[in-house]
């Protein structure tokens, strides 16, 4: 979906969405909707706005985009349009995650006060809510900020994008993306930008090269230009994952690649070896603490594939145990051939004391790399403990 919008509505701050699945029924129900901000506290800064619930039934008249119809500093009103109709309609509660890129009003003009008031309209209901856009001074605001992730760098594909992509280079918070586009001739070309993270989201200009010398041609004094070619907004969902949005366009889901392939598993499956988690590993990342239940160095060593009932052959579930350095057992791996969103496999890490309830979800985006992230519920104001770990054997 690519939607070109005209000058009256981007004089209007027009924005689009990612609509995984926005259904309306006769009456549209907010009551378990949540509203969040990337970033948490963007103060005067461009900023995503989230919408994530459940509609309890699903009933829609095609595909959504949200529109910013009104935009004065102090408040901002979003409602719907739709863009293509196709009526159906079931009675399955239905999953939904708007976002909406604020980055273009924003720019435009910068809120007022250290709040802004959000209207949201859609299918006969109306949300109301209040954003904070800085933390409140008697609050704890590094335990707040929860947002925080960092891309993979690496090659990334959309689905459905063929011989298109995204190049990713990051050191720190600082993050270049180059995008491999059609030009309106059809000729593909390599787009730049680059710029620091702000927690888990990305806002820069777009910029095209033109002119200079070609590759393995003998020098000149030709000097290349440069020129905008538009914005990119970028919401980094996990490592792997990244929602990009073109200009006016939607944002589109972009996966990492490993080592130049689509995917790869974890453990084994119809008694195939795939990739093994065994070596010893070394935090990269540390966010909330996440070095308080495992050092800084620790080993994964894999045990011999789990069987079920009568069934003695493997089951696609495999477990390591992972290790402290002086052999202390921290706690049991076990990877079930779970795909996650971003399409890396999942493992849960098993506390010995509470084997009913993993604290950890591992995630591998690639054989040398793994994503750590807390598998408990905490309270909203406490930071989950997450991070990351790179294979050093």
């Amino acid at each position: 979906m690519m939607i070109i919008m005209s000058t009256q509505m981007r004089k209007q701050f027009a924005i689009l969405l990612l609509l995984t699945c926005l259904p309306v029924s006769l009456m549209a129900d907010f009551s378990s909707t949540q509203l969040t901000t990337h970033p948490r506290f963007p103060g005067t800064n461009p900023f995503i706005i989230e919408l994530k619930g459940t509609w309890p039934s699903d009933c829609h008249p095609g595909e959504q985009k949200p529109v910013l119809e009104a935009y004065d500093g102090l408040s901002a009103e979003i409602g719907f349009e739709t863009i293509v109709e196709h009526i159906t309609c079931n009675t399955t509660d239905t999953p939904y995650r708007v976002l909406i890129d604020m980055s273009e009003a924003i720019e435009a003009g910068e809120p007022l006060e250290d709040t802004l008031e959000i209207v949201v309209n859609f299918g006969g209901a109306k949300l109301e809510h209040t954003i904070t856009l800085t933390c409140p001074e008697d609050a704890d605001c590094d335990a707040m900020l929860s947002n925080r992730q960092l891309a993979e760098p690496g090659l990334y594909f959309s689905a459905g994008l063929a011989k298109q992509g995204l190049l990713v280079a990051r050191q720190n918070e600082a993050m270049a993306i180059y995008p491999l586009v059609y030009d309106a001739d059809g000729s593909n070309e390599w787009l730049f930008t680059g710029t620091v993270m702000k927690e888990d989201t990305f806002f820069t200009d777009l910029l095209r090269f033109s002119g200079g010398d070609c590759f393995g041609c003998e020098p000149t004094d030709a000097m290349p230009k440069m020129k905008t070619a538009g914005k990119l907004s970028v919401l980094v969902d996990r490592p792997g994952l990244l929602q990009v949005k073109f200009n006016d366009g939607p944002f589109t889901a972009y996966e990492s690649l490993v080592y130049g392939y689509h995917t790869f598993e974890v453990g084994t499956r119809d008694k195939k070896t795939l990739v093994d988690l065994s070596g010893r590993w070394a935090i990269s990342e540390n966010l909330g603490d996440l070095t308080d239940f495992f050092p800084g160095i620790f080993d994964i060593e894999r045990e011999k594939p789990v069987t079920s009932g009568d069934d003695a052959s493997p089951t696609g579930q495999e477990s390591f145990l992972v290790s402290a350095l002086n052999g202390q057992v921290l706690g049991q791996l076990v990877c079930k051939g779970q795909t996650a969103d971003d399409g890396s496999n999942q493992c849960a890490f098993i506390d010995p004391t509470d084997a009913a309830d993993p604290m950890f979800v591992f995630y591998q985006h690639g054989p040398t790399r793994l994503a750590i992230e807390y598998g408990r519920q905490l309270d909203a104001d406490v930071v989950p403990p997450s991070g990351g770990a790179v294979r050093i054997d």
